[in-house]
């Protein structure tokens, strides 16, 4: 862990828990509207997909391996936008308002009737989350899962707790911070689901557009 100053305002933890919010958010709206698939965590799908494939129930098993692909996909795009668009990290605000239009467009129900499409473009915005925003105050973290922030939450309590580093504490609240976010976007994610149905994800259209704008303008 470092001490340096933070200047990066992508980093800010600010951002990286309204991020973090729209993580758990986008976990518990594809679970609850398409058939139990995860927009994020892959290892879920890869695990469902594989019971399913060991089972012999194809279908099942077809509609978990796309998402995985529009997943990696991402991941490609996010890293050719960094390469054509790296200088004044120009491919933050892409991927910024790209994530806001595809959210809208979700949201307004053009796709109501595509829901295995619907799936692969919030896997697909989950991914760019993570190859965009990796740190927060200078700590490495992930928007969209917690698996590895639990990790980085209990080695910097061990610093804290056995090597009575103090800095570590304020990183451990940190983290903390984060896994609760997680948390409570899933939890406003299965309440405006359930009222609003796909319309409640145009709260993650207006959570990214003010990202953007926080980025763009250095609020």
């Amino acid at each position: 862990m470092t001490s340096r100053k933070i200047t990066l305002i992508e980093e800010h933890i600010c951002i990286s828990l309204i991020l973090t919010f729209i993580g758990g958010f986008l976990d518990a709206y594809t679970y609850i509207l398409y058939d139990q698939i995860f927009a994020n965590t892959q290892t879920g799908n890869i695990i469902f997909f594989t019971i399913f494939l060991v089972e012999g129930n194809i279908y099942n098993a077809f509609l978990r391996i796309f998402p995985i692909i529009s997943f990696c996909i991402a991941i490609f795009i996010t890293q050719l936008l960094i390469h054509k668009f790296n200088e004044n990290k120009k491919w933050i605000k892409i991927i910024l308002l790209l994530n806001t239009i595809l959210t809208i467009t979700i949201g307004t129900s053009i796709l109501k009737n595509f829901s295995l499409i619907i799936v692969c473009l919030v896997s697909f915005i989950c991914a760019t989350m993570i190859s965009t925003f990796k740190k927060a105050d200078g700590n490495v973290f992930a928007p969209t899962m917690c698996t590895g922030n639990l990790r980085s939450l209990m080695e910097f309590f061990s610093k804290w707790i056995i090597h009575k580093e103090r800095e570590s504490k304020k990183i451990v609240i940190k983290y903390i911070s984060i896994i609760f976010t997680f948390c409570l976007g899933i939890a406003i994610g299965i309440i405006l689901v359930n009222i609003l149905q796909n319309y409640s994800i145009c709260l993650c259209s207006i959570l990214f557009f003010i990202v953007f704008l926080i980025i763009k303008y250095k609020i």
